[in-house]
């Protein structure tokens, strides 16, 4: 099968050098108006030698006996005459196929090259990518005799808009149509006792119809085809597709038989490369790839090509880089070109914070400057849908929308105008009943751009989502993962093309420095518009650049990125009238629960609070808790109105008042307590605001009285300072500790200096949360002797708040 596949292939080049091109200097105009006689191209044949085809093609008047199949002489007619000598029931029978597929696709509505252009996408191998400048053309396609025949009118000539465009389409859809039918009569003749056999041969089938196509195109369009970019494709595409074009049994089956497919291949094409020495270089370099072993080398080989055929491709930073710890980081990110790297995540506390930093002001704003994309981090949560809760404690899908709106709302009213939009973090990827969820974030997403024009939005599911999140964001970022996950197995591709081939981001970590370009490369193949290549590992390999950052910029052939407008409101939609019912349901120190009835004739339900938009609801959501409120008595008017499909907003429901509570002595976080059990140690505080981080720092024992430690010198045993107490100790800042609970992660100091804030990670230990209180229960034998001594923080959001607590009197 390898042998009679690769012949076709080789053959196929011939055609591609060989065929008569017309005169593309006339203008479309012209064309339009002549249709195929203007450029007076003759019906003359191309052999594919022990191909098993030839493909003719030119001027309907030109055609002799198939002129009849057309209706004027400026017609185009294309014929592929196959030789059936050698499978001819299997041939005939492919013939039949392919005509009935191709009406079958007429009749919902795709043109004839539509038809040829998912043909050679069928199989995600990624080399064939259909032309974005929207050129098609439509036409019949039937058999006659041993020749499957195609008409294209001339009036389809003038749609395409320019000549070129329909020639280039024209013997592109010849070449998958002729791969189609004799590759896989031959793949169905020659395996026929595999009971997996015709999945195998649509894989090697569809892998070659896309690395061919490619080739042809870019034939067509003139670039420069040499050897290894032949052996790039082909091989490629035929390993790729024998190994790794479906799962299971077949995964199985190509792997046992691969080896002996691939001699065959190699076998036939040094024969090839002995009778035709024009091509005896390329067919002999494919030859030698057929092995498997040179991957990396064919993946960097199909650099150019591939991002002529993607529209191109930038680096997409997640720079969780801390710009007060590493100012030069940030200064290299910002003087990138622009054009290699075009977007920066901003994190300043998983999320925007509670206050403006200098530090993030300036990198923001600088980076912003620079020409690139800057864009907050928000959580989403998964929704809710995984068990994590709003920062207020609620898996509910309408608080986590409120919680998202205010993080959003957040950033823009810190940063201002050099953030350009919103990286949505933890994103869900089921569709849900009716697809609940995409519409979520599509709503999400339409906030954003309604409230903000022009920005750029990413949803990070971080691994494949269906076709139903196509919508959600500008951008999916669809991988995040470890090297040896991307190339050695693991990897899971989209089941649905993007209409937008820059859609799609990959994030692959833990990458050598001499696998930068093969991962470049892979990334470019798997339709990958944004990619970020880094060594750094878990548990943040985000908090510097990768030591080749040069390397990675010169990989990535540049581009451009693409932001969607907000969609548009509905002409003549009905109007929508006011909620009503609106209740307190809940309140407490930052945040108010509410209840409505909803509007009739709504999309979506505002709420409001001191006449302030707070949040934007999906009309179907009538409950919510609103976050972000002062504490200490504040007050606050609440009421929520409906939107229509048109933009027109009803009538405020009844107001609600609610005050918030005030804090016990002012502070946000009390009744610190450290319990023993049995063989554990137990640390509790109760968090009365929401806060990003939940950290407990915990001290070893000194040796006297004086126990609380500081910021951390090399040698903890002398990192005390006797006389201070408590308070003077709180007042200063930090203490130093050799454990810390962060959030769910209990970590140990790992530093060398004064500033290295360095840890390892040491336990899996999520908090306990009961109300305001959390719990973390430590094995002592993870903490080594008495640990009584803790500094209890809460930072992000709520204000950065310390309380020190300890069994043994300080100072």
């Amino acid at each position: 099968m390898g042998g009679v596949l690769v012949t076709l292939v080789a053959s196929l080049s011939m055609v591609v050098a060989g065929v008569a091109l017309p005169d593309l200097s006339q203008s479309a105009a012209a064309a339009d108006a002549a249709g195929c006689s203007l450029y007076a191209t003759s019906f003359t044949t191309q052999s594919l030698a022990d191909g098993g085809a030839d493909v003719r093609a030119g001027c309907a008047s030109d055609s002799g006996n198939y002129r009849s199949l057309a209706n004027s002489d400026d017609d185009v007619v294309a014929a592929i005459d196959f030789d059936v000598s050698q499978y001819p029931d299997a041939v005939h029978e492919k013939m039949a196929q392919e005509v009935t597929d191709a009406h079958a696709d007429q009749a919902k509505g795709y043109a004839l090259s539509e038809f040829f252009d998912q043909q050679a996408h069928a199989v995600t191998v990624g080399y064939y990518t259909p032309a974005a400048d929207g050129t098609t053309y439509d036409g019949t396609i039937q058999v006659v005799g041993d020749s499957l025949v195609i008409v294209v009118p001339a009036a389809e000539l003038g749609a395409t808009g320019f000549w070129s465009g329909f020639w280039k389409k024209l013997v592109t859809g010849l070449a998958v149509a002729a791969i189609t039918v004799l590759g896989t009569a031959a793949c169905l003749t020659l395996l026929p006792t595999a009971p997996i056999v015709t999945p195998i041969c649509a894989a090697l089938v569809g892998g070659l119809a896309g690395g061919v196509s490619e080739i042809i195109s870019a034939a067509l369009d003139k670039k420069p085809i040499d050897a290894e970019v032949w052996g790039a494709a082909l091989g490629t595409a035929i390993w790729g597709a024998a190994l790794g074009a479906a799962g299971g049994t077949l995964v199985t089956y190509a792997t046992e038989t691969g080896a002996a497919l691939m001699t065959g291949a190699q076998e036939t094409l040094k024969r090839l490369a002995i009778r035709f020495v024009n091509w005896a270089t390329p067919l002999n370099y494919v030859a030698s790839v057929l092995n498997g072993d040179a991957l990396a080398a064919m993946l960097a080989r199909l650099r150019g090509l591939q991002a002529g055929a993607s529209g191109g491709q930038i680096i997409a930073d997640p720079s969780y880089i801390n710009p007060a710890g590493d100012p030069s980081t940030w200064n290299t990110l910002i003087g990138s070109p622009s054009d290699k790297v075009g977007i920066a995540v901003a994190n300043v506390l998983n999320g925007p914070g509670s206050e403006p930093v200098a530090a993030w002001t300036d990198v923001i704003d600088r980076t912003h400057a620079s020409g690139k994309r800057v864009l907050g981090y928000v959580d989403t949560g998964y929704l809710g849908q995984t068990g994590l809760t709003t920062r207020l404690g609620s898996t509910a899908v309408a608080d986590w929308v409120a919680q998202i709106e205010e993080d959003i709302n957040a950033w823009y009213a810190m940063y201002g105008s050099s953030v350009d939009g919103i990286f949505f973090d933890d994103g869900f990827n089921a569709c849900g009943a009716g697809n609940e969820f995409p519409a979520v974030y599509e709503a999400v997403n339409q906030y954003e751009k309604v409230h903000h024009p022009g920005a750029m939005t990413v949803l990070n599911p971080g691994t494949v989502v269906p076709r139903c999140y196509e919508d959600s964001a500008d951008i999916l970022l669809t991988f995040e993962g470890s090297y040896d996950t991307y190339e050695n197995g693991g990897y899971q591709a989209l089941d649905w093309t993007p209409a937008d081939p820059r859609k799609i981001w990959h994030i692959i970590f833990g990458v050598p420095a001499d696998k930068v370009s093969l991962v470049d490369a892979t990334s470019r193949t798997r339709g990958a518009g944004y990619v970020y290549i880094t060594d750094d590992v878990l548990t943040n390999p985000y908090d510097t650049l990768p030591s080749y950052w040069s390397a990675e910029e010169a990989a990535v052939p540049g581009g451009t990125s693409a932001v969607a407008a907000r969609e548009p409101d509905v002409a003549g939609a009905a109007l929508p009238s006011a909620p009503s019912g609106l209740t307190v349901t809940r309140s407490d120190y930052s945040s108010a629960s509410l209840s409505w009835t909803a509007g009739a004739n709504a999309t979506a339900h505002l709420v409001y609070v001191n006449g302030q938009l707070a949040a934007s609801l999906p009309a179907s959501m009538t409950q919510v808790t609103i976050g972000g409120l002062t504490p200490g008595g504040s007050s606050y008017t609440l009421y929520v109105v409906a939107q229509g499909a048109g933009g027109d907003i009803s009538g405020p429901s009844n107001s609600v008042g609610v005050t918030t509570l005030t804090l016990p002595g002012g502070q946000t976080i009390t009744n610190v307590r450290i319990t023993r059990g049995a063989g554990t140690i137990t640390y509790s505080a109760d968090f009365l605001v929401p806060y990003s981080f939940h950290r407990v720092e915990i001290s070893p024992p000194g040796p006297g009285d004086d126990q609380l430690y500081w910021w951390p010198n090399g040698n903890t045993e002398s990192c005390w300072f006797p006389g201070l107490t408590a308070q003077q100790l709180e007042d200063h800042g930090n203490f130093c500790a050799h454990w810390l609970i962060e959030n769910s992660t209990l970590l140990v100091y790992a530093g060398t200096s004064v500033g290295d804030w360095t840890w390892n990670a040491v336990a899996y230990i999520p908090p306990t949360v009961n109300g305001y209180t959390y719990s973390w229960t430590v094995p002592t034998a993870d903490l080594g002797d008495a640990v009584d001594y803790v500094d209890v923080q809460g930072e992000g959001y709520g204000p950065l708040t310390n309380v020190i607590a300890g069994t043994n009197p300080v100072g």
